[in-house]
């Protein structure tokens, strides 16, 4: 669970990384392809890794619905 920790972490930051450098640096249109791809990349490795940190929690460590007042 650690390691898709580590992986969650890295995924979300090359996605925020790439993302803005695709954004905002002055790039030529294949430098920049490559920089939106490899910021996609992150946001899928990002949400997988995420979904799969959710479906290991145990019952116990999940929040509990409160309930309507």
């Amino acid at each position: 669970m650690k390691a898709l920790a580590i992986l969650n972490v890295l995924s979300w930051a090359s996605f925020w990384c790439f993302g803005l450098i695709a954004v905002f640096a002055d790039l030529s249109g294949s430098e920049q392809l490559a920089a939106a791809l490899l910021s996609g990349a992150g946001f899928l490795g990002g949400m997988l890794a995420h979904l799969g940190l959710c479906n290991r929690i145990e019952p116990s460590q999940r929040i509990a619905p409160q309930s309507e007042v």
